[in-house]
């Protein structure tokens, strides 16, 4: 039942969609993802000069981050190539392009119509929509936006990390029960305590994780070239063996292209740019460029090496890909990343939402929105992983329509 969901979801309307919101903002921003070597360099290569201000703004980009470069990044692809074949891994790219612009926009959008508040700034879709008159369009974004950080951003997390972990003999029980523990201390500490830990796990984990892929990647470099042609050869539906094009292999691998690369890193969706509203950077400009980057490094960098990994070992899970890495003992580090990879991406998803409670001041809604996060981190590590994925498609896809509304109405103030 949910698999038909998620699969109706997924299809040409919505694909359809998210690339005529791509194109038209690559060329409204004069073919923005072209320019990504100038846009690295007015980011990463220059960081506010002042010490508070970069703060705030590596927390804010961390946070973001943390809900995009991790488990989407990593398992989601496996699983991608896995239902979707070698060809996904094109489409995701195309939906990486185009989400660039995407992303942008978004983040453009929400700094630019921020307002400060006695949490500091806030901004993105929900409060948007509200100031445009739409209120149960900004409502219903909000309430979605909460959903989806239980699925998107709790469940599948669990549910990847359990998977993970089971392999080295760990329990289910243990598992959800310490993850419920740590996101317990960290929920209850506020904003600044999940700024804290997503400004130094994201960074560091995805450092090594990087590294380790580029090792595997150097170890068989004779096998990349095949591994491109497999990924080719998908995305167009050519079977190698039977010969012909299948239309039916095409839509596949374009539905979970498509799925994976926003699952992974939220374009459309207008998750991140309600932790991009907080930075202390009041240009929206380079705000959104930051945007931009979180694509560079969720797609076309850790999600890229990830499936690169996986097709030149012919491996099925990057368990068995990082297994002989750090000298025999590249299980035990995958589940260590795995671990910093989901609860960023908890943290991440648990900050927007708390953004989107603030806006529905819904008396006591914080506190039971943290005892229901807790519930669910040991739930989640007693779900199959695939189901957790379905219900995360469908979740996140819902929350790309009000949002896209959102890019429509006010398509005209993205410079």
């Amino acid at each position: 039942m949910l698999e038909a969901v998620r699969n109706a979801l997924w299809g040409m309307p919505l694909i359809g969609l998210l690339l005529s919101f791509g194109g038209y903002f690559t060329l409204k921003t004069r073919f923005l993802p072209l320019r990504l070597p100038w846009i690295l360099k007015r980011t990463v290569g220059n960081l506010p000069k002042g010490k508070q201000n970069r703060r705030n703004l590596l927390r804010a980009v961390s946070t973001a981050l943390g809900g995009t470069v991790g488990i989407g990044s990593i398992t989601g692809v496996a699983y991608g190539i896995a239902v979707g074949g070698a060809g996904s891994v094109f489409w995701m790219w195309v939906s990486g392009l185009g989400g660039m612009a995407l992303k942008y926009a978004e983040v453009f959008l929400a700094v630019k119509h921020r307002k400060r508040t006695e949490h500091g700034y806030v901004g993105g879709a929900p409060y948007i929509l509200s100031a445009l008159g739409y209120r149960k369009t900004a409502v219903c974004f909000a309430l979605l936006c909460v959903m989806a950080s239980f699925g998107v951003g709790n469940l599948t997390q669990i549910g990847a990390l359990s998977e993970t972990v089971s392999v080295l003999g760990v329990s289910p029980w243990i598992c959800g029960g310490v993850c419920g523990v740590l996101l317990a201390y960290c929920l209850w500490g506020g904003r600044e305590r999940i700024g804290r830990w997503n400004g130094v796990l994201v960074p560091a984990a995805s450092a090594l994780y990087v590294s380790a892929m580029g090792w595997i990647l150097l170890t068989h470099l004779p096998a990349v070239p095949n591994a491109f042609s497999q990924i080719l050869q998908g995305a167009l539906g050519i079977r190698p063996l039977a010969g012909g094009v299948s239309g039916t292999l095409i839509a596949a691998s374009m539905r979970e292209g498509f799925a994976r690369g926003v699952f992974s890193n939220e374009a459309g969706v207008g998750s991140s740019p309600l932790a991009h509203a907080s930075s202390g950077e009041g240009d929206p400009v380079k705000q959104g460029e930051w945007g931009v980057f979180e694509i560079f490094a969720d797609t076309f960098l850790v999600s890229t090496l990830t499936a690169l990994a996986l097709l030149v070992t012919g491996c099925g899970s990057m368990t068995e890909v990082l297994a002989p890495l750090f000298f025999g003992n590249g299980v035990w580090v995958f589940a260590i990343l795995s671990a910093v990879f989901a609860f960023s991406s908890i943290l991440s998803w648990c900050y927007y939402s708390r953004v989107c409670l603030q806006f529905l001041s819904l008396p006591r809604g914080e506190t039971v929105y943290c005892l229901c996060s807790v519930v669910c981190a040991a739930v989640g590590a007693l779900v199959p992983l695939s189901s957790l994925l379905i219900l995360a498609d469908i979740l996140g896809g819902l929350m790309i329509f009000p949002n896209l509304f959102l890019l429509f109405k006010l398509r005209g103030d993205v410079r």
